[in-house]
């Protein structure tokens, strides 16, 4: 009888301990999956890349940041598993390039790729983002057609015509803005371009700002040209 309840407990013993290790490796695979699933929200890659979570808090140091704030969460719980692992691959021209091109950024504008000017609008479009991003007053933005564009600044009229080249843009209008506030005076900020990637970025900032930025991110801003602006 004595052998009996013995075994008896040693069956319960071995059924318990069995219980135990299969609860181990369930806990052991939920975390396993929990921590994917954190990683993939965040964009964090294993071939160490830069973090999305690391590269949003670097561009808010330097004084790029998402705006409106609530925006921010978006951008760290909403994007795509291919967008996250896009971001951490292309470590902050990505962000920028896909943010900017959202106009989710306070002072960098992108147009999300090169081949754009597909309309009579195209470069208004353009204009109204440097608008948004410098806070400029450029008025009565009108795509006269699809190579030239026209505003008033100041009270003064103005009009950019662009190089023609089929649907790739050509980035000159930001250094052509640029002209017309060397001449005008005032404010420190300018249009900086970083024209490195498959997209440009436009940046309004100073000068020290800009240099902060790329000293940190290894980006590429350089003060803007209007080398085809007339």
């Amino acid at each position: 009888m004595a052998a009996g309840f013995i075994g008896t407990v040693m069956s319960c013993l071995l059924i318990l301990l069995a219980a135990a290790v299969a609860l181990a490796v369930c806990v052991q695979f939920v975390k396993r999956r929990a921590v994917a699933a954190i990683e993939d929200m965040m964009g964090v890659e294993a071939s160490g890349c830069v973090p999305k979570l690391e590269q949003i808090r670097v561009l808010k140091e330097a004084g790029i940041s998402i705006a409106p704030a609530e925006m921010e969460q978006e951008f760290i719980l909403d994007l795509t598993p291919s967008e996250n692992e896009y971001l951490a691959s292309h470590p902050y021209y990505g962000f920028c390039i896909l943010a900017g091109s959202r106009k989710a950024l306070n002072c960098v504008y992108s147009t999300g790729d090169r081949e754009c000017i597909y309309q009579w609008d195209s470069y208004g479009k353009i204009l109204n983002g440097l608008k948004a991003i410098s806070g400029l007053p450029f008025e009565e933005i009108s795509g006269e057609e699809r190579y030239v564009v026209t505003f008033r600044f100041h009270d003064r009229a103005y009009q950019w015509k662009a190089r023609k080249n089929r649907d790739w843009m050509d980035t000159g209008m930001a250094g052509f803005l640029n002209r017309i506030l060397d001449r005008e005076g005032g404010a420190e900020q300018r249009f900086y371009l970083d024209n490195s990637h498959e997209a440009p970025l436009y940046l309004y900032a100073t000068a020290s700002m800009a240099d902060s930025v790329n000293r940190e991110t290894g980006l590429k801003f350089r003060m803007a040209k209007a080398a085809h602006s007339r």
